[in-house]
């Protein structure tokens, strides 16, 4: 009776790192990582087949107990960015110092993915490899699963939200309106001619049913509310433009982002500087697919 009693209190120890397999089991072959999610960071912990040493690579995360990486095993898991130490021990058992000792400590930044290959050599240190050389090694690697993650820190991975996909239609403040004018009245006859010809090309494409933003950028010349009360003139102005040759109201959104996207450099006198900033003034009707 004693005996087993003190096997299943060795098992009930036992237990919590593994899962619930009858034997120790790996997950798929590695296949390439999908991007990590914009606020997440993607770790991707591995041992190359040949990097033998002696037992398993215990990895550990902000001191926690992650996986136990076996030669030819891959370890794939999330954090929140941010700063967090992260390390690999074999032969530490039973006291499991590399709970204590965390070599490495740095700030991981959102929306990126690490390679990290397991060290054997007694420092803990993790080795920071680079994606075309990780996905080298990776090859032919199994996914660690036969022990359980007491890392608190670990996040499921998450699917990165996909882009938008959108089309762009970029016109000239210049030629829309008189310089400094955003409202109806200050409409050039060419400007007039240019949101015509955009509202006969996206009735034609069908692009007129989709969702439509009309978004105002200026110069950074002038204040910055200024500029923003008059990106979102010239949007409003346009918009309305594009409703009186037929596009739907219900479709098109109008909003400023005033000279906060001016991207050019320019210097010089006023008459200079103007001149040189003609790309940042524009209108663009952004066309979501």
């Amino acid at each position: 009776m004693k005996k087993f009693t003190s096997t299943l209190w060795l098992a009930l120890l036992v237990a919590p790192m593994f899962s619930a397999q009858a034997a120790p089991t790996f997950g798929p072959t590695w296949q390439s990582a999908a991007p990590a999610a914009s606020d997440q960071v993607q770790i991707i912990y591995y041992r190359p087949a040949d990097l033998v040493g002696n037992g398993p690579a215990h990895i550990y995360v902000d001191g926690e107990y992650q996986a136990a990486l076996l030669p030819g095993n891959y370890s794939r898991f999330c954090l929140a960015p941010g700063s967090h130490s992260l390390g690999s021990f074999v032969q530490d058992a039973p006291g499991y110092e590399g709970k204590r000792d965390q070599p490495w400590r740095d700030e991981l930044g959102a929306g990126k993915t690490y390679y990290i290959r397991a060290s054997i050599d007694g420092s803990g240190q993790p080795q920071v490899v680079a994606r075309n050389q990780a996905e080298s090694e990776l090859a032919g690697l199994r996914q660690q699963t036969h022990t359980l993650s007491r890392a608190s820190s670990v996040q499921a991975c998450r699917q990165p939200t996909a882009a938008p996909i959108y089309n762009d239609y970029q016109i000239s403040s210049d030629i829309l309106f008189r310089f400094g004018g955003g409202g109806m009245k200050d409409i050039t006859a060419e400007g007039r001619q240019a949101i015509s010809q955009l509202a006969a090309q996206l009735k034609q494409s069908g692009e007129a049913q989709s969702r439509i933003e009309v978004i105002g950028h200026t110069d950074p010349i002038g204040q910055p509310q200024a500029n923003l009360l008059l990106g979102q003139r010239r949007a409003d102005t346009v918009r309305q433009m594009l409703i009186q040759q037929g596009v739907s109201a219900d479709n098109i959104l109008s909003q400023s982002v005033g000279s906060s996207q001016a991207s050019s450099q320019c210097s010089g006198t006023q008459t200079q500087r103007i001149a040189c900033h003609k790309p940042d003034r524009r209108v663009v009707v952004r066309v979501m697919q």
